[in-house]
């Protein structure tokens, strides 16, 4: 006999969203898996949105709505995993949006309901367009000693600079028994970092989880939310944040270094809050690949000149056997930085060098840029390698 689908529990915490909930509800009705309850937490809105919600409730058996009085996420989020009745639990943010077949692709992946967390991707969508997250943990099925090699990097991957498991709750697929025993206890006056301090207690809880790099959930950056306004008690929310998480790791093995990983992890609320409470703006240093530089390449073009760039160009600037005789960027041509202009790409064609540096983050750009420049350079003249960030290295931008 053909074990039933299990029922899905799709939570959305919901804060005077009446401009984006349309298309948040919308996302979640047209799932293709239809075996789903939805919940509508109204955490005491004073817009429409939940006259919204009442009316989609009137036209969808499957809605239920909760509301209350304003008290923030985690208490909305707990509110809605309490009332769940579904055996797995997915959430959405009322501002963002999810692939109509991220339950039909990820349900499956949950093997019978044996693998407590499916882990998945998400794309940032804001007016420049969409940019997918990355994870740095391979793709793959992961339990008991294969999750231990998880641990020492979820939080914060040393190597990549950056978390190798992202913490938002919206991207995760999170067996209910699981999820309720690590969101139940969470300090509901976190407010920074409150998807962080579920999310990596529960994989250190999980005894099964998968882990899958297609992106099904999309984010909304806008310029009024939480985490792009200013924020005068930044440091006290990341005190209390630090404070909790620290309890928490105290129980487990001091061999996944998870207390480091969660300094690190901090640094870029604290960078944040250097921005806003002194006008400081540090940004990482990427280091530049000198070991791809031989003895004799000395004339040198600096291709890229946003983060990485800029990086890059302090650090060659500093090399008393190199010459940067070209900094070079499409978008930036023209410009002055650091006294020195930025030219088109065209004028590689018409100068003597030994190398191009390409200085950018993701292999994709790299090969378009590489694309073009062979068109008249040798490819053994192009340099390119992942940049690396150390989390303790930081820079002011200029």
């Amino acid at each position: 006999m053909q074990k039933k689908e299990p029922m899905v529990s799709i939570i959305v915490p919901i804060y005077n969203a009446e401009k984006y909930l349309f298309h948040c509800i919308e996302s979640v009705l047209n799932q293709t898996y239809k075996n789903i309850e939805v919940i509508l937490v109204d955490d005491g809105s004073s817009d429409n949105s939940l006259k919204i919600c009442m009316e989609y409730s009137k036209a969808d058996e499957r809605i239920r709505i909760i509301q209350g009085s304003h008290q923030g996420v985690v208490l909305a989020r707990k509110r809605g995993v309490k009332e769940a009745k579904g055996e797995y639990c997915i959430f959405v943010d009322s501002d963002d949006w999810i692939d109509k077949y991220l339950l039909e692709s990820t349900v499956p992946m949950t093997e019978g309901g044996s693998v407590d967390i499916v882990n998945y991707n998400l794309c940032s969508v804001d007016n420049s367009g969409v940019r997918r997250w990355k994870y740095t943990v391979p793709e793959g099925r992961y339990k008991k000693e294969s999750l231990k090699g998880i641990y020492g990097k979820m939080i914060f991957d040393f190597q990549y600079g950056c978390p190798g498991l992202i913490q938002s709750l919206c991207t995760k697929l999170i067996r209910k028994e699981v999820l309720w025993s690590c969101l139940k206890d969470v300090d509901q006056r976190i407010t920074l970092g409150e998807d962080a301090a579920v999310a990596y207690p529960m994989m250190l809880r999980a005894e099964k989880v998968v882990v899958l790099h297609k992106a099904f959930y999309f984010y909304r950056i806008r310029p009024e939310s939480m985490c792009h306004s200013t924020d005068d008690e930044i440091f006290a929310k990341v005190s209390l944040f630090q404070q909790y998480m620290q309890k928490v790791f105290g129980k487990y093995s001091k061999e996944y270094q998870l207390e480091t990983q969660l300094r690190a992890y901090l640094l870029n609320y604290i960078t944040k809050g250097i921005r806003e409470m002194f006008s400081i703006k540090l940004e990482n240093l990427y280091q530049m690949p000198m070991g791809l530089l031989s003895g004799t390449d000395r004339r040198i073009v600096l291709y890229g000149a946003g983060k990485v760039g800029k990086s890059y160009y302090r650090q060659l600037a500093r090399e008393d056997n190199v010459d940067i005789v070209a900094w070079v960027d499409k978008g930036k041509a023209g410009q002055k930085i650091y006294d020195r202009r930025i030219e088109s790409p065209g004028i590689i064609s018409g100068i003597r060098f030994d190398k191009i540096m390409i200085a950018v983050k993701d292999w994709e750009t790299a090969e378009e840029i590489k694309s073009e420049l062979k068109k008249f350079v040798f490819l053994s003249q192009i340099l390119w390698d992942t940049p690396r960030s150390s989390w303790w290295e930081r820079e002011i931008e200029l």
